[in-house]
């Protein structure tokens, strides 16, 4: 019999890759030297602090990215979204120098956000340029001061761009900065509240530097319309593999875009889409204009959410239909946020999307059981996400969303790994047990969520 310890090196990168907890790749790490080269890779590729993290994190975390080039080397990816506020002078010039040399150590670096409003300085900017291998960027937009937004025209070969909550400022160097970095950029994202800063006029300025664009998503712009994407997509050479428009003006014509889009072949490419819809949007028009413009996209993500929770389903089962009926073969995620759907799409959805992976609804709590008994025709789910109306979940103990989970479980297919009610998100593990007559049987039990990724469906902009 082989030893575990006899296992090839090769194989351990491998095994690792399903180990997604930090402190379980810290334990790792411990057992010998082999176990040690591989799981540190690993540990240190992504590093994060979340708003739930408290701010000695993040001061520990820069200390060790700093003071040991070793292990800042394996970092690819670093997730800044809490940072240390209001310190006193001298420990925030302290950290701010743990932070700048901790950056320079990570010579590896190909992703980083920095996302906290006031806490990205022009120092932090610099040091993130000596980055020779950064190409994702995503910072939050509101300056505030705190550092010269024309520092953001000196990254040039970066190829995704994410701004959230751009100032005034930013937005002006916007068109500078685009147009040097438009050779390498493929996705651009632009999240606000309700800004009025981004504007059509602003999109055409963008436009014609960003034709090798892949993937576009704007978000909470009410002054952006049809003919500021439409300049987006016309302009662009090969078509966009995936576009997010929510939160737009009221008075963006989908049926102009859709003759747009159409003119240029501009979905031919088109796997993903997440599309809002208002209630004082014409319903049927509105419907016929998407399933149009979708009919040539070989589409494998439908996301699509009310702008406000609507009580009763506005959207008619033949739109649901005439989407799975053109897409069902090829859907991974159908997730629709903050309108009910029948439950007899629910059940289309679940029969005729035969490789669907992630489903996410608004639900009524007394349909649960009809609800769950549609997961059972989804084969391949791996990921759900039920979402309850606030009357019924405002209030609720963890224990009520948990044993709603734990309910909706016992109907799903053995694929599925993780589940999700309201604000709260499990993984599924399953165990084998016996009962009184010795026989054995697998029982699905709930786990901390203990990936270091946020699931989708609880993002805020989502929520």
């Amino acid at each position: 019999m082989v030893a575990f310890l006899d296992l090839p090196l090769e194989l351990l990168p491998v095994i690792f890759n399903s180990v997604v907890s930090p402190p379980h790749l810290g334990s790792l790490c411990l057992v010998n030297n082999s176990f040690n080269q591989f799981a540190i890779q690993k540990l240190y590729q992504h590093i994060y602090c979340y708003a739930w993290h408290n701010n000695s994190k993040v001061v520990l975390l820069f200390r060790t990215l700093s003071s040991c080039p070793h292990l800042a080397r394996h970092v690819s990816r670093l997730e800044i979204r809490v940072f240390p506020k209001g310190l006193p002078s001298l420990e925030h010039n302290k950290l701010l120098d743990l932070c700048i040399r901790g950056i320079r150590n990570c010579i590896n670096l190909r992703s980083c956000a920095w996302t906290r409003d006031g806490s990205l300085e022009s120092a932090i900017l610099h040091a993130l340029q000596q980055c020779p291998q950064l190409k994702e960027l995503e910072i939050n937009g509101h300056d505030s001061g705190y550092y010269n937004p024309i520092i953001l025209a000196q990254f040039s070969k970066l190829s995704k761009i994410s701004l959230i909550m751009p100032s005034a400022q930013v937005i002006e160097v916007l068109p500078s900065w685009i147009s040097v970095v438009g050779s390498t950029l493929r996705s651009l994202t632009i999240i606000c509240k309700a800004s009025i800063l981004v504007t059509d006029n602003l999109l055409e300025s963008l436009a014609l530097s960003m034709t090798k664009l892949e993937q576009f998503y704007i978000s909470g712009c009410p002054r952006v319309t049809d003919r500021g994407v439409g300049e987006i997509v016309s302009t662009n050479r090969n078509g966009l593999t995936g576009i997010g428009l929510e939160g737009l003006s009221q008075t963006f014509d989908m049926s102009n875009f859709n003759s747009i889009c159409k003119g240029h072949r501009a979905f031919s490419r088109l796997t993903s889409i997440t599309l809002t819809f208002h209630i004082n949007t014409p319903l049927q028009t509105w419907m016929c204009d998407v399933t149009e413009l979708l009919s040539t996209a070989p589409l494998e993500r439908f996301q699509v959410y009310a702008e406000t929770t609507i009580s009763q389903a506005p959207v008619t089962d033949e739109f649901w239909k005439a989407i799975v009926t053109m897409h069902g073969s090829r859907l991974k995620r159908f997730s629709v946020h903050r309108m009910k759907i029948s439950l007899d799409a629910l059940y289309d959805i679940c029969s005729r999307c035969s490789v669907l992976e992630e489903l996410f609804i608004l639900a009524d709590r007394h349909d649960l059981d009809a609800v769950a008994r549609c997961f059972t025709a989804a084969q391949n789910l791996r990921s759900i996400h039920v979402n309850f109306s606030f009357e019924e979940c405002g209030s609720a103990e963890p224990e009520f969303m948990m044993n709603d989970a734990l309910h909706i479980i016992q109907h799903c297919p053995a694929t599925v790994t993780q589940i999700g009610c309201h604000t709260k998100v499990w993984h599924v593990k399953r165990e084998v047990r016996m009962n009184d007559k010795a026989e054995l049987y697998v029982e699905p039990i709930l786990t901390r969520y203990e990936s270091p990724d946020i699931p989708e469906q609880l993002l805020v902009i989502r929520m």
